[in-house]
C-alpha cells in the first residue's frame, strides 16, 4: 500500500534524524569534556607559562570555544530536523489513517449495497413464487 510505505519511510526518517542528533550531542559532550580536561591540565599555566605560551594557550582555548559553539549550533539544527521529521511523520500518519477510514467506509457502503441487492432479489423471487402458488 502506497500510503503505508510513505508512513514507514517517514518513520524511518524520524529514527535516522534522532540517531544523527544523538551522535551530534555525543560529539558536543566529548568536546566539552576535552575542554574541561585541557583547562584542568593547564590550570597552573598562567603562573608557569611565558607570555608566548600563555598566548598560545588562550588562542587554543578560544578556538576550542568556537568549535564548541559551532557544535552547539549543529545540535540545535539536528533537534529542529528531528522535530520537522516527526511532524512530517504525524501528518503522513494522519493521512494514512484518513485513507484507511475512507476505504473502510467505501467497503461498508459496498457491503450494504450488496446486501440490499441480495435482499431485493430474494424478495422478487419470493414474490414470483407466491404468484405461481396462487395461479
Amino acid at each position: 500500500d502506497h500510503v503505508e510505505k510513505l508512513e514507514q519511510d517517514a518513520l524511518k526518517a524520524v529514527a535516522f534524524s534522532q540517531q544523527r542528533l544523538q551522535q551530534q550531542q555525543q560529539r558536543l559532550e566529548q568536546l566539552l569534556r576535552y575542554r574541561e580536561d585541557y583547562a584542568n591540565r593547564h590550570s597552573d599555566g598562567p603562573v608557569t607559562y611565558g607570555a608566548m605560551q600563555l598566548r598560545e594557550f588562550q588562542r587554543f582555548m578560544a578556538q576550542l570555544d568556537d568549535t564548541i559553539e559551532q557544535q552547539r549550533e549543529v545540535v540545535r539544527l539536528a533537534e529542529r530536523e528531528v522535530e520537522f521529521k516527526r511532524q512530517k511523520w504525524k501528518l503522513t500518519r494522519t493521512r494514512s489513517d484518513a485513507m484507511h477510514k475512507m476505504i473502510e467506509r467505501i467497503n461498508e457502503q459496498e457491503q450494504q449495497q450488496l446486501q440490499k441487492r441480495e435482499q431485493r432479489l430474494m424478495d422478487e423471487h419470493a414474490l414470483r413464487q407466491s404468484g405461481k402458488n396462487e395461479g
